[in-house]
């Protein structure tokens, strides 16, 4: 990686040049298969899929960590609890392009440092593709966002899953005050420090899943989880396995649980089937406007009730997971617009055998 976010440029350099000759020239084919006598082929780069670190990196934005941490609205860090969406403000093109182009002309590295720090934005090579629109053409990752994020967050971040430690009191009527959620997928993975609170998935809840999860049978096309979820022993669940956990398992084996334990219990199964409901339809291989409501309305009113219910307070990719309409409106399905196949890439590239040496 890159030691400092601009240093990417040098990366990107080579594949913008040979993007801006496939745009403004193209490449000619003596022959294909469908035109014996040539063909002309010109070729754009729309979407940038990767994870949230890369995408901010390749694009030109700050981190999710920066003054103004989403590159889709105006929203600063001291004000991501907002949740109305009418007072974010939109970014656009032009200004993060003035904005680009004013830091690429400062004259010192310190000039540049004060200027990314007042509007979050710093040059990316892949400006120079007069076509490419980076706040429109940054996907967000639904793999990332969806899987890795927002279900592993509610599980161990809001619900405190953990075999080792007992769960609150049965009534549940005291409500709970979580740790506050990690902002990154790794830190949400990790739960080596102990909540100081009572989980909702402890000990109790859990051993009663793990039987459950041995007793439930699944259509052959859908990977098992592994059946002692939550245990240290188990480590980290991959993005397939937090799917199939939080969006087939935890509906089976919850509802009948909790659903007449008291009014609190209820209303977390609610707040918890609005995250399924935006997760399925995330995951969806048709999609349609009146779809696209059903997730916006499914995601704010998740969010609204879990700062009510937990008294959370909201991460960026939480905030991230309000944006994701735009690209199912302006791609269409995820399944295109997800790390999938990179991460499966990266899992073979890391398993071949060298000598740590270059070339």
């Amino acid at each position: 990686k890159p030691k400092a976010d601009w240093e990417i440029n040098h990366f990107l350099r080579p594949l913008v040049d040979e993007l801006l000759e496939l745009w403004n020239s193209g490449i000619y084919y003596a022959r294909t298969s469908k035109h014996v006598g040539g063909r002309l082929v010109r070729c754009a780069l729309v979407p940038l899929v990767c994870d949230l670190p890369a995408a901010r990196q390749v694009g030109g934005f700050g981190s999710y960590s920066s003054k103004y941490f989403c590159h889709m609205c105006d929203l600063r860090k001291e004000d991501m609890d907002e949740l109305d969406m009418d007072k974010w403000g939109t970014r656009t093109c032009e200004d993060h392009r003035e904005a680009a182009e004013a830091w690429k002309d400062m004259p010192s590295v310190a000039q540049r440092k004060s200027a990314f720090k007042l509007n979050s934005t710093r040059w990316s090579a892949l400006l120079d593709l007069p076509y490419w629109d980076p706040i429109q053409f940054t996907v967000i990752d639904s793999m990332h966002n969806h899987y890795l994020g927002l279900l592993q967050d509610h599980c161990r971040g809001i619900w405190g899953m953990n075999t080792e430690v007992d769960e609150e009191h049965q009534d549940a009527e005291e409500g709970l005050q979580p740790a506050a959620a990690s902002e990154t997928a790794a830190e949400q993975t990790s739960m080596s420090n102990a909540p100081k609170y009572r989980p909702i998935l402890g000990k109790k809840t859990l051993k009663h899943i793990h039987t459950h999860l041995r007793d439930t049978e699944l259509p052959s096309w859908v990977n098992p989880v592994p059946t002692n979820v939550g245990a240290k022993s188990r480590g980290k669940l991959s993005a397939d396995q937090w799917h199939v956990f939080c969006v087939v398992n935890l509906p089976i084996i919850l509802i009948p649980l909790w659903y007449h334990k008291s009014q609190l219990h209820r209303e977390r199964l609610n707040n918890y089937m609005d995250l399924v409901t935006e997760v399925v339809i995330g995951s969806l291989l048709e999609m349609s406007e009146p779809v696209i409501k059903i997730y916006e309305e499914a995601a704010l009113r998740y969010l609204h009730t879990a700062k009510r219910l937990y008294n959370i307070s909201i991460t960026p990719n939480q905030h991230n997971s309000l944006h994701i309409p735009s690209f199912l409106r302006n791609f269409g399905l995820l399944h295109a617009l997800r790390t999938f196949f990179s991460e499966r890439m990266n899992l073979n590239l890391q398993n071949e055998n060298t000598n740590m040496k270059f070339g």
